[in-house]
């Protein structure tokens, strides 16, 4: 049972809040009132004698390490029928997760020096006697410090190596994207496995996506996407070098951290200085090192004080998790640190950085590039008139259906299942297509498209129809020549607005949004740009006074927000180079979830959120892009369509742990799903 704050551990450790939670325990913050500091505290709740018996060995081993870039184990103990319990030094400061999220993907630069000095903190565990695996390297394992040092944390997976013998206490455990495939049971770990989790957490920390698993690559065939085709700013040798330390294969990696340290380095050019590690303990008072005179590593907007190194090192410490998961402490945790993201590419020549206070472009869609030289700040975001109905969350997340498109059977059809992925079943059958389905307020009715023959961006000649899911019946809404999709529900479930490209307007029909009355049948257009700003995606606020859409404008999709009768078009967000689509609601109405791409056709896009009032936007860091989502009725998942590089799936995503789990896994596309209320 998880200790609640207020308890008092083994007469000393008075627990201040959890940091994390896994399968095999947790992670307080804690007050030593012995000595009147702070300390974490790792709970492993496996009390059989024998693991009891491991875990003093290899505690003791622990607590002699001394390393400038480890947190120091100061005590630990076993309670009898309860857990056992490491203490160790609690370090302040942001993890790499929280940072990458604020800031978006790291420079070069700064890769480089983080492999550096993680790879000295690897080189210091892997020759001690007996040796150390940290087994856990990831993102959120890597924390900065206020005075810019940086420590690897959580010793939780960490296992010692003596002679050819494993011991158990490290039993096998992974993080999907980060362990290596031996570490799934495979094969022996060794000092090699820490090396493809450190290049794993390097390619996350580039590139702002978790790379593919290793077992599927493994044993499935399937690909790494290149780190280049993620971020073309990183160079040729950097990313090779990178990729080879995450070969499936063992013996193609580097063979020690040492010989991947020399790797990073080599790919310094003469005239830019080698990035010093941290090896070294930073001195109270002294100023942090600087990646390089030209180009300090970006500042955090989040502190009042300015961290002019933003990764230096890391590393050990594993947590106690056999259950997967992409990031080790609560959502709230990072939450409380969530910053704005500051794009990566070069903003527009008119733009307002995200960083800024003044994210809202208040001209209108026609406004001329010249015409946007100020912004005003969104007003308050509204409060949802239907908020969700509080409920726990049962094995898969929410309640209800999920709907979804499959062309399993040829052309696109409807199907449902139930949220862990089971029953799935084809809802009727449409005899020229299905897709977008989209359902009521109520949960009794579905807006869906016809025809519809693949997953597209427009669906020339499609109607919209309505599937009555009580009565059977299926109802055709008044449509033009052109087409209509998008269809997006009224909270009262009274309206739709949608898409069209009906030939009532220009000889060449362009994408625009339409509101259909579903009593008077009278569609009435919304948006009044021109055919250069096509408008698209919309999506009705919870609390019904807003509609969310995509505007294209210079070549790049932009979010946009207007009155539920087409007035006040706003620009609620700049990101610079970059397209923002595909807007969802929260159910509380104060963030927005959506996807943001490159400029490039093929770019893959991360699932940002952006909160409303805060200005804040958050990259969500799965693992896979994931170009639509859905959010269940409790709020804590997102239903989404994710592409694996071979194929098009549903999958689930977990708000609060982070983890991102496959809901189909058919040969055939399945995507467009939607999450019953």
């Amino acid at each position: 049972m998880p200790l609640a704050q207020g308890n008092l551990l083994n007469g000393r450790y008075r627990i201040m809040e959890v940091l994390g939670h896994g399968g095999m325990g947790s992670v307080y913050r804690a007050h030593d009132e012995s000595l009147s500091v702070d300390v974490a505290v790792k709970e492993n709740l496996f009390t059989t004698e024998d693991y009891a018996r491991q875990f003093r060995l290899e505690a003791t081993i622990l607590a002699s390490l001394r390393h400038p870039n480890l947190p120091r184990v100061s005590d630990h103990f076993v309670m009898p029928d309860e857990g056992q319990y490491l203490v160790m030094d609690y370090i302040e400061g942001p993890d790499l997760r929280q940072i990458l999220e604020k800031n978006g993907p790291i420079t070069e630069e700064e890769g480089i020096r983080i492999g550096a000095a993680i790879c000295d903190a690897l080189t210091f565990l892997h020759t001690r006697k007996p040796a150390v695996l940290h087994r856990d390297i990831k993102l959120g394992n890597i924390k900065l410090v206020p005075d810019g040092h940086i420590c690897l944390v959580d010793f939780g997976l960490a296992k010692i190596i003596d002679g050819d013998q494993p011991t158990m206490t490290g039993a096998r455990a992974m993080t999907p994207g980060y362990s290596p495939p031996e570490q799934y049971g495979s094969s022996r770990t060794d000092a090699r496995s820490d090396v493809y989790s450190l290049g794993a957490t390097l390619y996350a920390a580039l590139t702002g996506f978790i790379p593919e698993d290793s077992l599927a690559r493994a044993l499935d065939g399937l690909e790494l996407t290149p780190i280049r085709k993620r971020n073309p700013k990183i160079s040729e040798r950097v990313a090779a070098v990178i990729e080879k330390a995450m070969q499936p294969v063992a013996a193609n990696r580097y063979q020690s951290a040492r010989e991947f340290k020399d790797a990073l380095l080599d790919t310094v050019t003469p005239s830019q200085p080698a990035p010093t590690t941290d090896s070294q303990p930073v001195q109270p008072g002294s100023p942090p090192p600087i990646v390089s005179p030209e180009k300090p590593i970006r500042k955090f907007r989040s502190r009042p004080f300015v961290f002019f190194s933003i990764i230096l090192l890391t590393a050990l410490i594993g947590l106690f998790y056999t259950t997967p998961g992409i990031l080790p402490f609560q959502a709230a945790d990072v939450a409380s640190e969530t910053a704005t993201v500051t794009s990566t590419n070069s903003p527009e020549p008119d733009a307002v950085s995200p960083a800024t206070s003044t994210p809202v472009d208040s001209a209108s869609p026609t406004a001329s590039p010249t015409a946007v030289k100020t912004a005003t700040k969104l007003p308050t975001a509204p409060s949802a008139t239907i908020p969700p109905v509080p409920m726990a969350t049962p094995l898969g997340g929410g309640v209800g259906k999920i709907v979804f498109v499959t062309t399993r059977e040829g052309s696109p059809q409807i199907y449902t299942m139930n949220p862990d992925g089971s029953q799935q079943e084809r809802l009727f059958v449409a005899s020229d297509g299905a897709c977008q389905p989209k359902w009521s307020p109520d949960g009794t009715k579905l807006a869906y498209i016809t025809p519809c023959q693949d997953r597209q961006a427009e669906y020339r000649n499609a109607s919209i129809r309505i599937y009555d899911l009580q009565t059977g019946e299926n109802q055709s809404l008044p449509s033009q020549p052109g087409g209509d999709f998008d269809p997006s529900w009224s909270p009262d479930g009274q309206s739709i607005v949608f898409t069209s490209l009906r030939e009532g307007m220009p000889l060449n029909p362009y994408a625009q949004i339409f509101k259909i009355g579903l009593a008077d049948q009278e569609a009435t257009r919304l948006t009044t740009t021109d055919a250069s700003q096509p408008a698209r995606q919309p999506s009705w606020s919870p609390d019904g006074t807003t509609i969310l859409y995509s505007l294209n404008r210079r070549s790049l999709w932009q979010l946009w927000s207007m009155s539920v009768n087409g007035e006040n078009p706003i620009q609620i967000l700049r990101s610079g180079e970059a397209n923002d689509t595909q807007p969802t609601w929260a159910h509380d109405g104060l963030s927005i979830y959506f996807a943001q791409s490159g400029k490039g056709q093929n770019d893959p896009a991360r699932l940002m959120q952006y909160t409303l009032g805060q200005e804040t936007v958050t990259n969500l860091l799965t693992s896979i892009p994931l170009p639509e989502v859905s959010l269940s009725p409790d709020g804590n998942w997102l239903v989404a369509e994710g592409a694996d590089g071979k194929n098009i799936d549903i999958y689930l995503f977990d708000l609060i742990s982070k983890q991102l789990s496959p809901l189909t896994n058919d040969p055939a596309k399945d995507f467009d799903p939607h999450w019953q209320p």
